[in-house]
């Protein structure tokens, strides 16, 4: 599952082995895969740009060319993407193919199909991806628990779909979200406008310490060079319904909250 700490591992490789290095052009197997421009279009006006740097915004990767040209790519639940010698073979999965000079290519890859990219000048790739409306990054030293209440207060709607809307926080997933708030101790049925601030301080450090966790064992997923990450995606309670609960021993329970499935202990989430 393509959450923060996936993304952020691939952010970090593009940085170590593609920043620098110029784009020969792209192709898609999958035209649909490319949102903008059209595919001729789209690699006509990478080809031949340099990558300048690479980063992430939400869930987004964002790569700056030369040129003040911003390429994105959405990995959605489980695209990925890998840095191959060139012509190397594409399959269903294949989505995109970035050619690189230094003899290697860089392939999207999707078995459900769905991961997305774009290109265009940087503020124009902003404002269609609507980036600007993106919440605060949940990793931003400078945000805190304060910043974290003002944007709770008066809310709703329940906190676990309110903490995933990544225009109210940029940077928490599905089953982040869930460890999250299993560390922090708060029921995920409760409403989003109801917890105090020392309930929220707890929710943001859970929050940032399940994250950089993940960061730190580079995800789930594979990286450019197809080693996959030692982090696990049934971590304390993602995925374990119907097992103790490691701090109380109570059975873990599964719900839907919305369309997301939800795993939390009814026992010490309160």
């Amino acid at each position: 599952m393509a959450e923060v700490p996936e993304v952020e591992t691939l952010a970090r490789d593009l940085c170590a082995l593609v920043v620098g290095r110029r784009l020969s052009g792209a192709r898609a197997p999958l035209p649909e895969a490319v949102r903008f421009p059209e595919p001729a279009a789209f690699g006509a006006l990478v080809a031949g740009r340099r990558v300048e740097d690479a980063n992430r915004r939400a869930k987004w990767l964002l790569c700056d060319l030369e040129g003040g040209v911003t390429l994105a790519m959405h990995m959605m639940l489980h695209g990925t993407l890998r840095l191959l010698p060139t012509g190397a073979p594409t399959d269903a999965q294949t989505m995109v193919v970035f050619g690189l000079d230094g003899g290697e290519e860089l392939h999207l890859r999707d078995r459900k199909g769905f991961a997305r990219v774009a290109a265009g000048p940087a503020a124009e790739v902003a404002a269609r991806l609507r980036l600007d409306a993106l919440g605060p990054e949940l990793l931003d030293p400078a945000f805190d628990a304060a910043g974290l209440a003002a944007r709770l207060v008066g809310r709703r709607g329940v906190l676990k779909t309110t903490l995933v809307d990544q225009k109210t926080l940029a940077g928490l997933g599905n089953r982040d979200a869930d460890e999250s708030l299993w560390e922090a101790r708060i029921d995920p049925r409760r409403k989003a406008g109801s917890l105090t601030l020392d309930e929220i301080a707890r929710l943001l450090a859970g929050a940032r310490a399940v994250v950089e966790e993940g960061i730190a064992l580079r995800g789930t997923m594979t990286d450019l060079r197809g080693v996959r990450g030692g982090a696990r995606q049934d971590r304390k309670i993602y995925g374990h319904a119907g097992e103790p609960c490691p701090r109380c021993g109570t059975l873990i329970a599964r719900t839907f909250l919305g369309q997301l499935i939800t795993h939390y202990c009814p026992g010490c989430q309160v």
